[in-house]
């Protein structure tokens, strides 16, 4: 069979994306239905022969099998310690990771929870542990948000992180740190690397504002670019600049195997020695999925070098994701590896097509000065193509300049990477760190004209199109497959008039959308646990009103970044009481909030004023008017929102409904928290929406009121309800 580690890794990672999409009795379904496909195929002897079929089958059933086995052995086992405390005597595995809140992942050697377990330990001020140490104590455990609401891309899942962890006495004076007696000597020094390499960059004296964008753009320690930067280039297409690629591998791996042949070292031990610094390389940047995928790609390529064989390229790519995969199935739960998969499979599929579809006709003396550019053209397109989808599914949006930026940043980001990666070393050795310096000062002012183009490009109307949209989620797509068969069939005539009529259907379709959808607010209860998360969008303003727990901030947040927004125009926090109103500045740290709406001073007040909003409004015993048709106010804890003539009530947890008047008992949409409140059936409403968890869905269920207006809940997902203010509600 031709290629097949290719048949069988694509079929294998292919299978894994799609069971990480369905819900587990889907899983083992799919598991159950390739095993009898699998052995009907044994059974026929024509299909007994065909070696592709069976390879796919084969890959198909393992993978449904692994991920079924993974989330039933180990995943939904350990979500049951949900809110709940354990003693645990843990490790470090890493430096301690400095965001809004320290952090730092580490592993169970000994306690309530099996062994082996690892976990993101959230930190104290009064903790910080150096690698490798030693804590025990009594810890507070829960889900990661990027593991809730069904966020299948969750970086922490797809690094076998399966839970959050807190010292359960505030402060975490409980808990004991030891000093290992011997830390693993290799991962110790690399760890002690990746620190010296960030603080290397970050001390920078002229580059303060540039150096988090250099690390991230060299090393991929995204931990210091500033929201804003990152916000410009996730917004302008240009994201994976930041993540560790193939780009970097590829350049890091070719760059020192020329410069060993150079100084006339033999080509396999320079192949050998190359290995070993990727490996390295691999280590320092924390063998994310994406890095793994290109280093596994590259030490392959070397090893064919050693043994005088050449490798085939997608049979590499099959081998490297199969390799990730196999021992990690939640690896494809990784935004970057499906975009590094894609980007990759694109270049080896589909760039020899486009390099002909932008280069042939490009003979002549005059045409060749385009060459560069076409071909870098061609590049980018084979690139973009079969990422499309990814980016729909993640992102939740559609960068139409990316072709631009990337023409116009990705050779400066290069240089960048090259300059920085060059001058961390060089920098540690007295004697050379004038060149050391020189490189930097290259790396800082290319990076400042990144960061104004990516400005600049941001700035452009339409630099980005929201695809929550279900017609985006089909046409972008189908627009991209019908100009790959419009090339195929009919040439490069194929390719402009396919293109051109994509174009035009997605012209057509934006507009269809706006206009109606024009004068329509959105109402979007997120998945928040028991705490309640509510999006209102309207005429392409958002707003936020959040009660009840932490999770409320986390969700959000999320919801907010996938629609790529730099800020919203008003934050609605009912009661001080609520732990959200604690937790908030994670949100208001990353997303501008143009007016901050509070009620009466309670248990969490001294935290708003380090919050970073601008203007503040105490909604107690007052109505304020958040749009033009959208007012506010509160009435015995209730927030009672008004779009135009629909009525929207959002009550707080242990709510009593006889506490309103009998006039604003009635509404259109009505939202509890954790719970259905007292004497519920007083309440008049078009539909009910619970904010609840699985564990309590039971519960709250038993308490609705029988015949009273449908009840809807947020255990499985996301909650729509759209209204044109006339009274009206639907839910989507």
């Amino acid at each position: 069979m031709e290629r097949p580690m290719a048949a069988l890794g694509f079929s294998f990672f292919l299978s894994l994306v799609i069971a990480s999409f369905l819900e587990l009795k889907m899983t083992v379904a799919l598991a159950a239905l390739c095993f009898v496909a699998f052995l009907t195929a044994l059974c026929i002897s024509k299909i007994r022969q065909n070696r592709a079929v069976l390879t796919v089958v084969f890959a198909a059933l393992a993978a449904f099998s692994m991920y079924s086995g993974q989330e039933m052995l180990t995943y939904r086992p350990l979500q049951k310690w949900d809110g709940k405390t354990a003693y645990l005597k843990i490790e470090t595995l890493e430096n301690v990771q400095h965001g809004n809140t320290d952090n730092v992942t580490v592993r169970v050697i000994e306690g309530d929870i099996k062994r082996g377990t690892r976990l993101t330990l959230w930190l104290p001020d009064d903790i910080y542990p150096a690698p490798y140490d030693i804590l025990s104590g009594e810890f507070m455990l829960s889900t990661p948000s990027d593991s809730l609401n069904g966020k299948i891309r969750g970086y922490s899942k797809s690094n076998k992180v399966f839970l959050n962890a807190w010292p359960a006495e505030y402060g975490g004076h409980n808990i004991k740190v030891i000093p290992p007696e011997k830390p693993p000597f290799i991962m110790h020094k690399v760890l002690q690397a990746r620190r010296y390499t960030i603080m290397t960059i970050m001390s920078l004296p002229s580059a303060e504002d540039v150096a988090g964008l250099m690390a991230g753009l060299a090393f991929g320690f995204d931990e210091k670019i500033p929201s804003d930067i990152a916000y410009n280039f996730r917004h302008i297409g240009v994201s994976h600049l930041l993540a560790v690629s193939g780009l970097h591998v590829a350049l890091l791996s070719q760059a020192l195997l020329r410069l060993l042949v150079f100084i006339r070292m033999p080509r396999r031990a320079a192949s050998a020695v190359t290995g070993g610094v990727v490996l390295f390389f691999m280590a320092l940047t924390g063998f994310s999925p994406s890095v793994m995928r290109a280093g596994i790609m590259c030490l392959l390529l070397l090893a064919g070098m050693v043994l005088g064989r050449e490798p085939d390229s997608l049979n590499s790519l099959g081998f490297a994701v199969l390799a990730i995969t196999l021992f990690n199935p939640y690896a494809v739960n990784d935004a970057g590896l499906l975009l590094s998969f894609a980007a990759t499979f694109g270049l080896l599929s589909l760039y020899p097509m486009f390099s002909r579809f932008f280069t042939d006709k490009l003979k002549s003396r005059w045409q060749r000065f385009l060459y560069c550019p076409c071909n870098a053209a061609a590049i980018t397109v084979a690139a973009t193509v079969p990422t499309l989808p990814v980016i729909l599914l993640t992102f939740g949006s559609v960068a139409l300049i990316s072709p631009l930026s990337n023409f116009l940043m990705v050779m400066p980001a290069t240089v960048v990477m090259i300059a920085t990666c060059v001058a961390v070393p060089l920098y540690a050795f007295a004697p050379l760190r004038f060149a050391a310096n020189a490189a930097f000062w290259v790396a800082e002012h290319i990076t400042r004209y990144l960061v104004a183009v990516s400005r600049w490009l941001a700035s452009l109307p339409l630099a980005s199109v929201n695809a929550r949209q279900s017609y985006l989620l089909l046409l972008v797509p189908a627009a991209t497959g019908l100009i790959i068969l419009g090339g195929r069939w009919f040439g490069r005539r194929g390719v402009r008039v396919t293109a051109l009529w994509s174009i035009i259907a997605l012209l057509c379709g934006m507009l269809t959308y706006n206009v109606f959808m024009r004068g329509v607010t959105s109402i979007e209860v997120l998945k928040s646990g028991n705490a309640t998360a509510v999006l209102v969008e309207h005429s392409g303003r958002t707003g936020v009103v959040m009660m009840g727990g932490q999770k409320s901030v986390s969700a959000s947040l999320y919801a907010i970044k996938r629609r790529n927004l730099r800020g919203i125009d008003f934050l609605i926090m009912p009661s001080l009481d609520d732990e959200c109103v604690f937790s908030s500045m994670i949100l208001t740290d990353e997303i501008g909030v143009d007016c901050l709406v509070c009620g009466a001073p309670g248990k969490y007040s001294d935290t708003i004023p380090a919050l970073k909003t601008g203007r503040r409004i105490n909604i107690e015993n007052n109505t304020i008017s958040l749009w033009d048709d959208c007012k506010a106010f509160i009435m015995a804890g209730w927030l009672c929102v008004d779009i135009n003539k629909t009525r929207l009530l959002i009550a707080p947890d242990r709510a009593d409904a006889s506490m309103l008047s009998a006039d604003r008992r009635r509404a259109n949409l009505v939202v509890y928290t954790g719970s259905v409140p007292r004497h519920a059936e007083l309440i008049t409403a078009q539909v009910g929406v619970v904010s609840c968890d699985t564990d309590t869905l039971l519960s709250v269920v038993r308490e609705i009121p029988a015949g009273i207006y449908h009840v809807y809940n947020t255990a499985i997902g996301d909650v729509t309800a759209i209204t044109r203010g006339k009274g009206d509600i639907e839910v989507r």
